[in-house]
């Protein structure tokens, strides 16, 4: 989504988790802790950590800056990713590392600690629903990078907790606007393959 946001062109390597490839020696060459993304520059650089790639790329190709133009833009803008971040993206996705049973092989999966995760995801809803009765998006009247990961936070609550947004609130319509931007194209297909491996887990569960 940032990439696109920003309008640049980045070459990318798909590897394939499930298969261990981000664990390939080849890859911890270039990144020993072997998470995903990594970013490697012209010279052999490598640069890992998703809000630390998107924070290098906003300042090397300039204008959009989705990370803010001024001091305060800044830090508003980071106060509210990492009000997403810590509230909606993180708890989400550890839900689903805790809950599903396709994840169990790749977790020691504690469910009644992820069950503790739910009323504060649910009161991170209700703060971002609020956030837009006053402002159009999420750290102001313009799009940020708080927006790419409260609406990437609240996509993943829906589809993995089953928690959303209340209908025709400011919240959803907030969410509305985002999904027809450029940047949400890339995410269309992200979410088609999110739907699909969650529904092979509860295939598997049913079965059991």
């Amino acid at each position: 989504m940032f990439i696109d946001e920003k309008g640049i062109e980045v070459p990318v390597v798909d590897l394939d988790m499930l298969a261990g490839e981000h664990k390939s020696p080849n890859y911890l060459k270039k990144n020993p802790l072997g998470q995903v993304p990594a970013l490697e520059l012209d010279d052999g650089t490598t640069i890992s950590e998703s809000l630390v790639i998107c924070r290098y790329l906003d300042e090397a190709y300039g204008e959009p800056f989705l990370f803010g133009n001024s001091e305060k833009e800044r830090g508003v803008i980071a106060l509210w990713e990492r009000r997403a971040e810590l509230g909606l993206f993180i708890p989400s996705i550890e839900y689903g590392h805790h809950t599903l049973p396709q994840m169990s092989e790749y977790f020691d999966q504690f469910p009644d600690w992820a069950e503790s995760l739910l009323s504060g995801i649910e009161t991170s809803l209700a703060r971002v629903n609020e956030r837009f009765s006053q402002n159009k998006f999420l750290a102001g009247n313009s799009f940020s990078i708080a927006d790419i990961t409260g609406f990437l936070g609240v996509q993943y609550a829906e589809m993995i907790v089953g928690l959303k947004l209340p209908a025709a609130s400011p919240g959803a319509e907030w969410v509305d606007r985002v999904f027809r931007r450029k940047g949400a194209r890339s995410f269309h297909t992200a979410k088609v393959l999110t739907e699909d491996f969650l529904d092979d887990g509860r295939q598997t569960e049913s079965n059991d």
